[in-house]
């Protein structure tokens, strides 16, 4: 049994891999305008640089398609192994609390290092988005809300900015406690968690913050453009 469940789980992640690898940004964009927007701009296969070079008629439903990689990850995962299948004797299911783990991880990391651009890709922001949506959407909210206030108002480097929003979003989603009706994860919890401190999420959160801040410590090493863009006061891009 403890196989089988394992192989469930490797093919889980490894779907979850090939899923968030699709480039969406560079497959549509080409295909609508011939343009390739790794030429561009941030020069990233990212939403927000779709929106940059395509125009918000082109970009948005490109974001919302990195969005829906991870919302349909979290969805399908969260489901499947909160099935009668994976849950052991005493009512525990380990099975669903690593796959909702490392399955968003692994949508990350395609969308990041897709198979397809020779493991050359975005940021992993609008997946993220997709998955605390899923998760918690009040700390969407907050997300969303608090990357317009660093961004736009404050004027912060857009990764220095990401990453204080995304540990405000781990603190959040631990102790606001909602529950959304379309998600399985109140009958699936680590065992022993106080009811206030919703712990499987903040796992999920701090696993793809560890992987958004590999892709950036990565664009600061290698010196690209996407480690220094910012608005500045004059509302254009700028790359210090």
């Amino acid at each position: 049994m403890a196989a089988i469940n394992i192989l469930w789980l490797v093919l889980a992640c490894i779907g979850s891999y090939l899923f968030g690898s699709i480039p969406f940004s560079v497959w549509i964009g080409r295909l609508a305008t011939g343009t390739d927007l790794r030429e561009h701009h941030v020069k990233n296969p990212g939403g927000m640089n779709a929106v940059l070079t395509y125009g918000i008629k082109l970009g948005l439903p490109i974001l919302l398609l990195d969005f829906f990689k991870g919302t349909a990850s979290i969805a399908f995962l969260d489901h499947i192994f909160a099935l009668d299948y994976f849950i052991a004797v005493d009512g525990s299911n380990i099975w669903h609390s690593l796959a909702t783990i490392l399955g968003p991880v692994c949508c990350i990391a395609g969308h990041n290092y897709p198979v397809w651009l020779k493991f050359d890709g975005g940021q992993g922001l609008g997946v993220y988005m997709g998955v605390i949506w899923y998760l918690n959407p009040i700390v969407f909210v907050f997300y969303s809300v608090a990357m317009i206030l660093v961004m736009v108002v404050i004027k912060m480097n857009l990764r220095i900015g990401t990453m204080f929003v995304l540990f405000g979003c781990i603190v959040l989603i631990m102790f606001v406690q909602i529950n959304p009706p379309w998600t399985m994860m109140p009958y699936n919890r680590f065992p022993g968690m106080p009811d206030f401190l919703q712990l499987k999420q903040g796992v999920i959160l701090t696993a793809m913050f560890l992987m958004i801040f590999l892709r950036a410590a990565q664009a600061i090493f290698k010196k690209k453009q996407t480690a220094t863009w910012k608005i500045s006061k004059t509302g254009e891009q700028e790359f210090e």
